[in-house]
């Protein structure tokens, strides 16, 4: 059986905890990620209030760190300065809340047609999260690197083999698989990266936006009687976390899975 979770990026995570105690799911908090300034203001009284909340929460816990601009890969020392402290506050907020697990974005960029760019992009990558991850064996997480951009999964494969630790692993957004990459199925996405999937995002969408619609929504690109044998091959048994906008369509969907 799968590992669920679902996410929610709303400020009150009240439902949200409620919905997930209901089915016996875990929770990904993606609060910080969507509303950054937070970091900058009121993230403390926030986590006292979340740690309040998820006081009696038995379920997994995850956390989505920054991801709006933040381009680790960046050649401006200070751009990757501004990323780091994002990242580091992000792995400081996740172990108050006592998560296992702090989803970061890789952030390639395709559109650059350079072709020295996912030479020198992988470089800076191996050197930023190197160091990065020694905060998070500090703080006993996992980082959960999730395709966005990606067109091919080596691209983030190859960075995962070179920086080989045991604290970083990927993150397999299915939606993301579908609306970004070239000409690579699913199943060749988890071919190359089985090895390092801890966790997962599922939702669907109409193959032109990154909607978050429910899994079984007729409209949806993406079939999941065919996704979801997939994801149980995966030998991590990742935490797979619904993915949606609205209470409703994540109540949907676990009622899709069966729960």
């Amino acid at each position: 059986m799968l590992r669920l979770a679902i996410a929610t990026k709303q400020v009150d995570i009240a439902p949200y905890i409620a919905l997930a105690s209901k089915y016996q799911v875990g929770l990904e908090i993606q609060v910080f990620g969507y509303h950054p300034n937070l970091l900058d203001g009121e993230w403390k009284t926030l986590v006292k209030r979340y740690k309040r909340l998820l006081r009696e929460f038995a379920g997994e816990r995850a956390l989505h760190g920054a991801f709006y601009d933040m381009s680790s890969a960046s050649p401006d020392n200070r751009v990757q300065a501004l990323v780091r402290a994002r990242y580091l506050l992000s792995l400081q907020i996740a172990a108050e809340l006592e998560a296992r697990t702090v989803v970061f974005h890789a952030n390639y960029l395709p559109f650059i047609r350079r072709p020295e760019y996912l030479h020198d992009w992988t470089c800076s990558q191996v050197e930023f999260w190197a160091n990065l991850l020694q905060e998070a064996e500090r703080f006993n997480l996992l980082i959960a690197l999730e395709n966005m951009w990606e067109p091919r999964p080596e691209i983030i494969a190859n960075l995962l083999r070179q920086i080989n630790s045991p604290w970083l692993g990927a993150c397999l957004d299915v939606g993301h698989v579908h609306l970004y990459t070239d000409s690579t199925p699913l199943s060749g996405w988890i071919d190359q990266l089985q090895q390092w999937v801890v966790h997962c995002h599922i939702n669907n969408h109409r193959g032109y936006y990154d909607e978050h619609l429910p899994l079984d929504a007729p409209e949806g690109v993406i079939d999941y009687q065919t996704v979801l044998p997939l994801l149980e091959t995966l030998p991590r048994h990742p935490v797979v976390c619904l993915e949606m906008n609205h209470l409703e369509d994540l109540e949907r969907s676990l009622r899709y899975l069966g729960r």
